[in-house]
């Protein structure tokens, strides 16, 4: 609780000692509403569709691109070390395709994975 009390102090003071500037500070903000509207988009259609194709993939893409905004933005690792940036985001990357291919590919999913 205190460090999430924290994380409100740092985004939302107005002192002038703050550590991020104004500009800083919005687009944090920013970041966080689009990962909010992109998970309250894929909630709403997630359980208001059937699990067609296009409802997989547009979720599947949402998780990835909000995966990239929280790696880049959030952690700061748009600017480390390529390789932990990489491995990081193939994270995403991986687990999204995995997911399409496991709705087009089923009976083959479960014969390699069942003992």
């Amino acid at each position: 609780m205190k460090r999430l009390n924290g994380l409100f102090q740092m985004l939302f003071r107005g002192d002038k000692g703050d550590r991020f500037s104004m500009t800083e500070r919005q687009w944090l903000i920013g970041v966080w509403v689009v990962l909010l509207a992109l998970t309250l988009l894929s909630a709403l259609i997630a359980e208001s569709a059937d699990p067609a194709i296009w409802t997989v993939l547009f979720i599947s893409m949402t998780v990835t691109l909000k995966g990239q905004l929280v790696i880049d933005r959030l952690m700061g690792l748009r600017h480390a070390n390529p390789l932990i940036r990489g491995l990081m985001l193939l994270y995403f990357y991986v687990l999204a395709i995995l997911i399409v291919l496991a709705l087009l590919f089923p009976e083959f999913v479960a014969r390699i994975t069942t003992l």
